[in-house]
């Protein structure tokens, strides 16, 4: 196969998407590649990016941003000398670097949303909304809540959440987003009575404080623990639609650990 085929195909599927609009393409790289093999991951960072490498891939697959902005679509990005010279890596070792991201934040089933609610095991969806989904709680209380989630966070290197809000809270009604895509308050309205977020979706200064004087609890993860269910999801659907062509998946889990 060539790069440009998985380009075609995210563009059968996501009919969702506005195409003329998004962030869904190739970043850097030729398109019409001949793919030794397919590394998908959530960040294309540089470590992650040699490891696609050294399993003998050339296509790299990344949800979110190669060069720390979310549109990358101005040669500005490489007056950032750090983002220069990770172009002249990518470039010296011709890798083609993909972005999945609009695509797959709504892809049924086995996305970004629907993959977390699954990871987490949460209870049968009551409501939803674009980006955003409520399910029925697997535990009564928030703190329960609370230990549940960081049970099922724990392999991905989050042993731990942040909880905002009355631990003996009662709860039945679990609302989450789609990574940075947070919305507390169309959660609330569509029957939600905790909100599961993410560090990147949520302002304390604003939510958290709004959370505290409305009563509304809140369990908060970091953004990428939330959405590597979903990519790890999105490495599987491509082994299966490109089942001649090698394909790794690069866990990177949980961006940062807690020092006591």
């Amino acid at each position: 196969m060539k790069a440009i085929d998985l380009h075609n195909h995210m563009r059968e599927i996501g009919k969702w998407v506005d195409w003329g609009n998004t962030v869904d393409r190739f970043i850097i790289g030729d398109p019409e590649t001949e793919v030794t093999g397919i590394a998908v991951a959530w960040q294309s960072r540089t470590e992650a990016l040699k490891e696609a490498l050294r399993r003998g891939c050339n296509l790299f697959v990344t949800h979110e941003p190669t060069f720390y902005r979310h549109r990358e679509d101005s040669d500005s990005i490489f007056d950032d000398p750090q983002a220069a010279a990770k172009r002249k890596f990518i470039l010296d070792n011709d890798l083609v670097i993909y972005r999945c991201h609009d695509v797959w934040d709504q892809m049924p089933d086995v996305g970004i949303v629907d993959s977390w609610a699954k990871h987490l095991g949460l209870g049968r969806r009551v409501a939803s909304e674009q980006f955003t989904a409520i399910h029925e709680s697997p535990a009564p209380t928030l703190e329960q809540l609370a230990r549940h989630v960081a049970s099922a966070t724990e392999y991905l290197g989050q042993p731990w959440v942040e909880m905002v809000g009355d631990p003996k809270a009662r709860v039945t009604k679990v609302g989450i987003g789609c990574g940075a895509i947070i919305r507390v308050r169309e959660m609330i309205d569509l029957g939600a009575d905790v909100v599961i977020a993410t560090d990147d979706g949520t302002r304390y200064w604003y939510t958290g404080a709004w959370a505290l004087e409305t009563g509304t609890p809140l369990i908060i993860v970091n953004h990428a623990t939330s959405e590597e269910p979903g990519i790890r999801n999105l490495a599987r659907y491509i082994s299966e639609k490109f089942d001649g062509t090698k394909t790794e998946f690069i866990s990177q889990g949980c961006m940062y650990s807690v020092i006591r």
